[in-house]
């Protein structure tokens, strides 16, 4: 049988996965395009480091008159365009098709070596399994802590473009229909890739971004600069991203059905 979590492994997956703090990203056309196109990755993928996975996050919090501070403070990001709970059939097709897709072709057909620990299906389906469950209407987990508006540097006005993003339509759909605060709190963000050469230069960046501060106070609002480039490779960062890049090459999961 599979081995059962010690109660520490079973706390840490709990605080560590379960019941992360969740914000939600709302892109421009032209951010969600570049990060696709460039990394193979969503927007929510793109910025899963900064979550605390990487660099741990230290936050002060009221609870009535008491401050309480959290050292390794996490939270989970997640693209508003794919922030709704899966049917039934869809979990099930999507779940046979990470459970099929993670055993390789010389992968053991017997029953209790396929249950031997590590099992790569059972943590796929694991994965699917809790997955279908988000933003369901019974529970409040997925309840957005903040909203995260991004836009690409190369977009000719992105302060229009934001400005259209804060509307509530944008949120995820139990948001829109009064199950969930539609009205989280909000921050800016703007995309700027330094290997692309149509990228604005830091003196017109400079510009957007202090326009973008002018018009969205007291929201935070700030660049992010990617592809930096540099000798150093940060391993523990690569296998950050790891999942999401071994995906490229993966078969599509199967399409939600039709209504």
């Amino acid at each position: 049988a599979g081995k059962m979590l010690e109660p520490r492994e079973y706390a840490e997956w709990i605080h560590n996965e379960v019941f992360l703090p969740v914000i939600v990203v709302i892109g421009t056309d032209a951010a969600k395009a570049h990060a696709r196109e460039c990394h193979g990755l969503s927007l929510a993928e793109l910025l899963a480091p900064f979550g605390g996975q990487y660099q741990k996050l230290s936050v002060t919090y009221q609870v009535l008159e008491k401050r309480v501070q959290v050292g390794n403070f996490r939270v989970r990001f997640a693209d508003a365009e794919s922030s709704s709970q899966w049917s039934a059939v869809h979990a099930e097709q999507v779940g046979a098709w990470m459970v099929e897709s993670s055993a390789g072709p010389n992968m053991s057909r017997d029953a209790r070596t396929a249950l031997t620990p590590p099992s790569p299906w059972y943590e796929q389906w694991r994965l699917s399994m809790f997955r279908s469950l988000r933003w369901s209407e019974h529970e409040g987990l997925d309840q957005p802590a903040a909203a995260l508006l991004v836009a690409s540097s190369k977009d000719p006005d992105p302060v229009l473009l934001l400005e259209q993003l804060l509307h509530s339509s944008h949120m995820p759909p139990l948001c829109t229909q009064g199950v969930l605060d539609p009205v989280p709190a909000r921050a800016a963000v703007l995309l700027h890739d330094l290997a692309d050469p149509a990228s604005p230069s830091p003196a017109e960046l400079a510009d957007k971004l202090e326009r973008l501060k002018a018009r969205f106070q007291p929201h935070p609002v700030l660049a992010l600069q990617i592809n930096r480039g540099g000798p150093e490779v940060l391993r523990e960062v690569q296998d950050l991203f790891r999942p999401h890049v071994a995906a490229r090459g993966a078969p599509p999961p199967p399409p939600m059905p039709a209504e």
